[in-house]
Formats: structure tokens, sequence, C-alpha cells
């Protein structure tokens, strides 16, 4: 990832620390659901991850930052 994300990406990570459900779903059809993702950097980053709620863990599975290629 660019070092243009890493403030962004740190920002993110700290939210996701103190408000884990404050990422949307990432199905749509549960909303409920323990798999989330946080859109991030506006609008630039993403960040997927799974709430283990009853062991008060985050599990990260992906995060992606899409670069200008224009």
């Amino acid at each position: 990832m660019p070092a243009e994300a890493d403030e962004p990406l740190a920002e993110a990570m700290t939210l996701l620390t103190h408000e884990p459900w404050h990422g949307e779903p990432y199905h749509r059809a549960n909303p409920a659901g323990a798999l989330r993702q946080l859109v991030y950097g506006h609008g630039n980053g993403l960040i997927i991850y799974l709430i283990l709620e009853q062991q008060k863990r985050i599990v990260i599975e992906r995060v992606l930052w899409l670069e200008d290629l224009g």
C-alpha cells in the first residue's frame, strides 16, 4: 500500500477497535451479520472484517486501497 494510505488506515483501525459494528454489513441480505466492511480514506480504502463477539476479537479478512489510475 502507498504511504498515503498509512494515516487513513490507522484511523480506520482505531475506529474498528472501539466501534466494530460501525462498518456496513458485507452482505446486505444479512444486515446483522458479523462479516462487515468499512470504507475509509475518502473512499479509496476498504476493510473487510469479521466480528467475533464472544471472543471480543476482530479478524481482518482483507484491506484494499484503490489508487488513482488516471
